[in-house]
C-alpha cells in the first residue's frame, strides 16, 4: 500500500452553500456535523495527513476543527469557486506529500474501504489519478498526483478543476467500489435527509449497493428474482410488525434478503454467504444470513432473522408459495432419506412457529397479508419496488352549502389553489416520473397536468380514481379537499406516501395497468 505519510486528504469546505440554504459543513450528522465526518473516516482509513479549506463562514468552522485536532488552511479567494480552494490546499503541501484525496464537505459518507481500495490501485498502477466508480460513474474522492497541480495555475482557469485533471485522462484508473456514498452529495433538503438516513444505515448496504454486489459475484438472475421477493415480503411484515409496536430495522432486513443467497451454490451457502459479507465489512447483515437455512426461533416477538427465515420459507424460486405447499413439494422431493426429512420437518415446524407469532402480533394471518400484497410483491421482485407519489389537489372554490360533502362534485381550483399546484410541480420536477395519474375531476386534472407538464407526460385520468375513504370520523373543511392525485410507478427504491385517515383505505399495494 501507498506510503501513508506521503498521501493527504483536502476537504474543501470554503463555499456559501448557497444551494441548500444551511451552511453545510457544520449540518448535524448523526452524533457530529458532516465536516467532522469526513475528517472522521480519513482517520479511519489511515490517514494522518486531512486539511480543511475554509474560506465563507471560517470563524464558525475554525474552533470545530482545532477541538478535533484537523488542520484548516484558509482561502481567501474563496469566491472565486471551488477551484481556487483546491489550488489554496495543495499550496500548503510539503514537498512530500506526492498525493491527495479530494473531497467536498458535503458528500461525508465515504467508507474508509474505498479510501483504502484506491491507495491499493494507486500502488498498484503507479502515478495517476484514481477515481472511486460506483454504477459506472465516477465518484469522490479521486486520489490525485500532486505534481499534476504544481506551477503557476490561475484561480479562473478555463474549466476548472475537472479540465484540468482531464489533461491526465490517459493514466487515470476507474477503481469500481461497493460504496454509493461516493455519488452522494447534499445540495438541496432532500440530500441532506437522504444523508441522514445514510448515516442511521452506517454498516448495511443499500439496495443499490447489493445489487452491485450480486454484480460483483456473478448472482445469477433467478437467484436474484428469488432474493426480492424475499426482501420485498420481509420488508412488509415488518412494516406491518413495526406498526404493532415493534422496532424491526427495514433497511437490515431488506439488505439481508437480498443477499441471502449470494453464496447458493457453495455446499453450506448460508455460512458461505454469511462469511462473504463479514468481509466485506457487514457483520450486522451476516449474522442473518446465516441463520436463514435454520434457526431456533425465541419465544419472543420475530425479530429480523426470524422475518428473513419466514419468507426464505415462503418463497419458491421465484413464486410465493404456502409453507404446506412448499414443505410437501420438499418431503416428496427427498423421501426415503430420513436425516434429510427430520431437518425438512424441523424448518417446518419453526417457520410455521413462526408465522403464528407474526400473525398474532399483526392481528391477521399472513396468508391474507401474501394475498392482499402478492402483486406489489411480485412487481418489486420483477423491477424493483415502485415510489408512489400521492398528493392533495390545491384549493378549491367552496359550494354554496358548506356542509355538503364535495367528493363528486366537479369544483375547479382558485387562484390560490393554481399556486398551490405550482409549487407540487416545483416539488417533483427532480422526481423520475413515468406515469401521472388522476380523478376526471378539474381540480385534479388541473393539478395532475401541472405536475406532469416538466416530464414530457400527460396526466391519466380515471373516474374510479374520484374518492378515498377517509375511514371514521368527521368530514370537516379541512379535510374535504382529498383527491388523489399524481402518481409514480417508476421503478426503484423508494417511500410510499399514504393520506387519509388510518382507518381508511391504504395504498401499500396501489396498481394500475
Amino acid at each position: 500500500m501507498a506510503e501513508m505519510s506521503r498521501i493527504a486528504a483536502l476537504i474543501l469546505a470554503a463555499g456559501s452553500s448557497s444551494r441548500m440554504g444551511s451552511f453545510k459543513p457544520l449540518l448535524p450528522l448523526g452524533r457530529s456535523t458532516c465536516i467532522e465526518e469526513a475528517i472522521a473516516r480519513f482517520g479511519r482509513a489511515g490517514i494522518a495527513d486531512v486539511r480543511v479549506v475554509i474560506g465563507h463562514r471560517a470563524e464558525e468552522l475554525k474552533p470545530v476543527l482545532e477541538r478535533i485536532g484537523a488542520r484548516w488552511v484558509f482561502n481567501p479567494d474563496h469566491e472565486k469557486g471551488m477551484f481556487s480552494s483546491v489550488l489554496a490546499g495543495v499550496r500548503s503541501f510539503e514537498s512530500s506529500v506526492e498525493a491527495f484525496f479530494l473531497l467536498p464537505a458535503d458528500i461525508p459518507l465515504v467508507s474508509p474501504r474505498t479510501v483504502r481500495a484506491l491507495l491499493e490501485a494507486c500502488e498498484a498502477h503507479g502515478p495517476g489519478i484514481v477515481y472511486p466508480r460506483f454504477e459506472g460513474k465516477r465518484g469522490h474522492p479521486p486520489l490525485i498526483p500532486a505534481s499534476f497541480l504544481e506551477g503557476e495555475l490561475p484561480a479562473d482557469v478555463p474549466g476548472g478543476l475537472r479540465a484540468v485533471l482531464a489533461r491526465h485522462e490517459e493514466a487515470a484508473v476507474d477503481v469500481d467500489v461497493i460504496d454509493e456514498a461516493v455519488l452522494l452529495d447534499c445540495d438541496t433538503p432532500e440530500d441532506y435527509r437522504s444523508l441522514e438516513r445514510r448515516w442511521a444505515a452506517e454498516g448495511i448496504p443499500s439496495e443499490k449497493e447489493c445489487e452491485a454486489i450480486w454484480s460483483r459475484l456473478g448472482v445469477s438472475e433467478e437467484i436474484r428474482a428469488h432474493s426480492r421477493l424475499v426482501a420485498e415480503l420481509a420488508r412488509i411484515l415488518a412494516v406491518l410488525l413495526n406498526g404493532a409496536g415493534l422496532n424491526l430495522d427495514l433497511p437490515l432486513i431488506v439488505a439481508a434478503g437480498l443477499l441471502h443467497d449470494i453464496a447458493r451454490r457453495e455446499r453450506d451457502h448460508a455460512r458461505a454467504g454469511a462469511d462473504l459479507l463479514v468481509r466485506m465489512g457487514y457483520p450486522r447483515v451476516g449474522a442473518l444470513v446465516a441463520r436463514h437455512m435454520d434457526i431456533h426461533p425465541a419465544n419472543a416477538s420475530p425479530g429480523e432473522a426470524e422475518l428473513i427465515y419466514f419468507a426464505d420459507k415462503c418463497v419458491e424460486g421465484d413464486r410465493l408459495v404456502s409453507l404446506e405447499d412448499r414443505f410437501e413439494r420438499s418431503m416428496s422431493r427427498h423421501a426415503g432419506q430420513p436425516d434429510v426429512l427430520k431437518k425438512i420437518r424441523k424448518r417446518r415446524q419453526d417457520a410455521e412457529s413462526i408465522g403464528s407469532r407474526i400473525a398474532a402480533a399483526i392481528g391477521s394471518p399472513v396468508e391474507d397479508v401474501v394475498r392482499h400484497h402478492g402483486r406489489s410483491i411480485r412487481a418489486a421482485a420483477l423491477s424493483g419496488r415502485r415510489t408512489i407519489f400521492l398528493v392533495r389537489h390545491g384549493a378549491i372554490q367552496s359550494p354554496h352549502d358548506p356542509k355538503r360533502f364535495i367528493g363528486q362534485l366537479d369544483l375547479p381550483l382558485t387562484e390560490f389553489g393554481r399556486v398551490q399546484a405550482d409549487l407540487l410541480r416545483e416539488a417533483l420536477s427532480e422526481a423520475p416520473l413515468s406515469a401521472v395519474y388522476c380523478s376526471d375531476l378539474a381540480r385534479a386534472m388541473d393539478t395532475a397536468e401541472t405536475i406532469a407538464r416538466p416530464h414530457g407526460l400527460g396526466c391519466i385520468a380515471r373516474r374510479d380514481l374520484r374518492e378515498i375513504s377517509l375511514g371514521a370520523g368527521k368530514v370537516g373543511p379541512s379535510r374535504r379537499s382529498v383527491a388523489i392525485s399524481p402518481l409514480n410507478f417508476g421503478s426503484g427504491a423508494g417511500t410510499c406516501f399514504t393520506t387519509g385517515h388510518p382507518e381508511g383505505r391504504a395504498f401499500s399495494n396501489a396498481a394500475f395497468g
